[in-house]
């Protein structure tokens, strides 16, 4: 944020007043020759201005338009994931789904809810191929499927299992007949329910005669709609979900055919819909949020109106050109993320202070009675120094994310860092001509008299309670840090969000997709969105796919795997071995055996080895569901093998999650054949952990560089003297009470919020400078006649900080309060990503105005007051 040095307090970090006296009269300088050419030559820079604003503009609106809620975009491009998941959309066809949810409320109304899905089923198969590849309301394909060729799916082991159990069953008999049992031994029962259970996971359609997807208890009922490659993008995605809302519509709702139900969309298609549309809305209500609080606390301030449009017009053309021109860089950004969206508004709220710097010193020079020109040399050389470092500093802070290798990181640096220089150039060469012309068109403008000693007698209460209680501010202080270190003291990998579910709009758990996708999930009772191994080779596929199923027998991993599945799933191998053995066991189960088998189990022996004759399965035989993810563009099949996870909430948790992206990645490489490429994991889960691994690893990168970039400004400003490692001290401590503050609420550290950390490093020191600069040049007029301002004695020292405090505090409050409302305009946003940024961002700016406008001067204050001369040279006057 811009630094406040503004009418109130003057802004100038140098100590001794003959070396401040050169700074302002080199200042005074430029600032007189500037003005006198900008005023005369406004028109041209207005003009240069329209030229630039009107592509930047346009530019502006296509990053604006490709706008992506995709979360591979915040990785880098050479990110593992990335690189797989690009290969997949290059090999195969989208894996999109959209599902109709309808809650009938009651299960007799479920007759209902599966009648509006079948009417809207058949105007779904009129949608072109473009859009839709099948739709179904059941497993009626799947089950016709398996009822011919169910027996040849199940596996060796477990046919050699239900061989044993017939064959013990037998046997007992056997010996019942002989009556050689043992005493009391019970007859071993032909139970297998286990297995049924297990392919009914595994094969859809096995779970009995009605295949619909409906839940007689859950009185749900799902329609399925597989998308293309172009659903699978966001345009295509927008105009399914549209077209599938109006034929609803037409339909007459679900009210027409029943009361009482509700139907809903669930899949990966509705949810990239509706957290773009999220998007959208809270970037829209953001934007006028932060314009019109901003301006509304600006026009209260100066009580000026020619203050709104002087600030507004550079700053929205310094925040549009910043835009433009990260579009035109070479810097890789050619559409705006997750990440990078709400930039506008923290812009905006940022951009803005370093029009109130200037602007506050030229309303107090038109106060004295200083003629326009003069008033704006005068505003000039006051504040461009001060306001240049502070946008060096934000620049610098936004600046040390585009140093990693995070997409989200990177963008936001690029165009934050662009929009300060961009926002603080507009400042200072369009608003000067600016305030001229409009000065000119209100002649009747007054500007009220203020005698020199008004302010000065007038004490503020901040300073009034500083002086009383400097001992217990200081102890409080103390008191939140050790607090917030504790909390810091346990921070581990658990307080980093992988469950990227939590960082949707904060309604789809309640009704939108979150919701319906659970219900969704209750019919299916599996995963529609597979991680997928790429391979070379279908001997490499099956291989990893060999290599998968050995580690899914851990315990730790087969709970976070529901199925894997490769081509040998799809048409099963050795097939005239197994029809063979099937048959033997079919002719095991004689009319006695059949005799002691209850209809419940019986019918479910006939539905595990049929009874019909058996063929062989064909590829052509084999339903397009069961192949989805295995067809690839080109007609081939078999080189990918499909890793299906639980339904757990197990597989979010940070651990869990690297876990089995590890594992998956380590049997792609392990199961292809030597000197083959490994195996390439992509899809959701995958994504998932790079993004939370890459925000570890350059996370704390990222922190450092800006702290680092952060403290040597400092020490430039400050010559090295110790009086920066107040400065710096003050952040740190700001800095830590936001992340104590963080952790403490139960907040998760997320792509999103944690960019607020190292851009508060270069917007939060700027308080603490400003205080202290001030500090400094009241000192120095304090003892105009000594050596240096390093004798003054304690009195002259609490006087100095206490002038600082009462001069810059109200100036500093009004640049971090218009940076608190840039960020507070995301507390109600929809996407609860962008809400806990400004969650973050909003503590960041209040502990770090606190600690500089109150604990940085109480503790000054009450070393002043104790007397300890020793410590204060050293540590604020050196």
């Amino acid at each position: 944020m811009a630094g406040a040095g503004q009418g109130h307090s003057g802004r100038e970090h140098t100590a001794e007043p003959r070396a401040s006296g050169r700074a302002r009269g080199r200042a005074a300088g430029f600032a007189q020759r500037w003005v006198a050419w900008s005023v005369r030559r406004g028109r041209l820079l207005a003009a240069v201005a329209l030229v630039l604003t009107v592509p930047a503009a346009w530019l502006t609106a296509e990053l604006y338009r490709k706008l992506s809620s995709d979360i591979e975009e915040l990785l880098p491009r050479r990110a593992p994931s990335v690189i797989a998941t690009d290969e997949l959309r290059a090999r195969v066809p989208g894996l999109s789904t959209l599902g109709v949810v309808v809650d009938a409320g009651r299960a007799d109304r479920l007759p209902a809810a599966e009648h509006l899905l079948d009417d809207l089923a058949a105007r779904v198969r009129t949608y072109p191929g473009t859009l839709v590849r099948s739709v179904r309301v059941g497993a009626d394909e799947e089950k016709r499927f398996f009822d011919q060729f169910g027996p040849l799916y199940i596996a060796p082991a477990d046919l050699a299992e239900i061989q044993r159990r017939i064959q013990t069953r037998k046997s007992w008999e056997a010996r019942r007949k002989l009556d050689i049992l043992f005493e009391d031994e019970p007859a071993p029962p032909l139970d297998f329910h286990d297995l049924e259970q297990k392919y009914r996971r595994q094969l859809p359609g096995t779970a009995g005669n009605h295949a619909r997807f409906s839940s007689a208890g859950a009185a749900v009922s799902v329609l399925l709609i597989e998308g293309t490659e172009s659903t699978a993008r966001l345009a295509g995605a927008r105009q399914l979900v549209s077209r599938v809302e109006d034929d609803l519509r037409r339909l007459g709702g679900p009210a027409h055919y029943a009361s009482g139900m509700r139907v809903g969309l669930a899949g990966n298609v509705a949810v990239s819909v509706e957290e773009l549309q999220a998007l959208s809305e809270d970037l829209g209500i953001s934007t006028v949020l932060v314009v019109s609080t901003v301006l509304g606390v600006i026009l209260l301030f100066f009580g000026w109106w020619i203050a709104i449009p002087a600030l507004l017009v550079p700053l929205a053309i310094g925040t549009v050109v910043a835009f433009g021109l990260a579009a035109v860089l070479p810097l890789g950004i050619d559409r705006l993320n997750s990440s990078t969206a709400f930039l506008g508004s923290i812009v905006l709220g940022n951009g803005v202070n370093f029009g109130i710097v200037w602007l506050a010193r030229y309303a107090e020079a038109r106060r004295r009675g200083t003629p326009v020109e003069p008033a704006l040399v005068q505003a000039i050389a006051g504040a461009l120094p001060g306001t240049l470092v502070a946008a060096l500093a934000a620049a610098t802070s936004y600046g040390s994310l585009a140093v990693t290798q995070f997409r989200g990181f990177r963008q936001f640096g690029f165009i934050g860092g662009i929009g300060m220089l961009t926002a603080w150039i507009s400042a200072f060469v369009l608003t000067p001509p600016l305030v001229a012309w409009l000065e000119r068109r209100a002649p009747r403008e007054r500007w009220p008299s203020r005698g020199p000693d008004v302010r000065r007698a007038e004490v503020g209460r901040l300073t009034q309670l500083l002086q009383r209680h400097a001992a217990p501010i200081t102890i409080a202080a103390v008191a939140l840090t050790v607090a917030a270190l504790f909390e810091i003291s346990r921070f581990d990998s658990s307080h980093i969000e992988s469950d990227f579910s939590r960082l949707r709009r904060r309604d789809t758990g309640t009704s939108g997709e979150g919701y319906w996708g659970r219900k969704m999930d209750e019919v299916l009772q599996r995963n529609l969105s597979p991680t997928v191994i790429l391979t070379d080779s279908v001997a490499d596929a099956r291989g990893v796919a060999a290599h998968v199923r050995r580690d899914e027998q851990q315990p730790r991993l087969g709970e976070l795997i529901a199925q894997v599945r490769d081509i040998d799933d799809v048409v099963p191998p050795d097939q005239p071995a197994r029809i063979v053995e099937i048959e033997r066991i079919r002719h095991m189960i004689t009319p006695v055996v059949r005799a002691q088998l209850s209809p419940d189990s019986l019918q479910l022996v006939d539905r595990l080895l049929g009874q019909g004759p058996l063929l062989p399965v064909r590829l052509e035989d084999v339903p397009s569901s069961l192949t989805a993810g295995m067809r690839e563009r080109d007609g081939s099949i078999g080189r990918t093998v499909l890793v299906f996870p639980q339904l757990t909430k197990r597989l979010w948790q940070t651990n869990e999650l690297a876990f089995l992206v590890g594992r998956l990645r380590a049997a792609g490489a392990e199961g292809v054949t030597p000197g083959h490429r490994s195996g390439r994991v992509a899809g959701y889960v995958p994504i998932a952990s790079d993004i939370t691994r890459t925000l570890q690893h350059d996370g704390p990168i990222a922190s450092a560089i800006a702290f680092i970039s952060v403290a040597l400004l400092v020490t430039l400003i400050f010559r090295g003297r110790r009086t920066g490692l107040w400065v710096l001290g003050s952040l740190s401590l700001g800095v830590v009470w936001m992340l104590g503050a963080t952790l403490a609420s139960g907040m998760k550290i997320n792509y999103i919020n944690f960019v607020a950390f190292p851009i508060t490093f270069g917007i939060g020191v700027d308080y603490a400078v400003n205080i202290m600069a001030r500090y400094r040049q009241e000192l120095a007029n304090l003892t105009p006649s000594a050596a240096s301002s390093d004798a003054a004695p304690a009195r002259l020292r609490l006087e100095a900080m206490r002038r600082a405090v009462h001069t810059t505090g109200p100036a500093v409050a009004l640049c971090s309060l218009t940076t608190i409302l840039g960020y507070s305009s995301l507390l109600i946003a929809k996407n609860r990503a962008l809400s806990s940024f400004g969650a973050v961002a909003v503590s960041g700016e209040v502990s770090c105005l606190s600690t500089a406008v109150a604990v940085l001067p109480a503790a000054l204050i009450l070393l002043c007051a104790t007397g300890a001369q020793r410590l204060l040279h050293s540590g604020a006057n050196r």
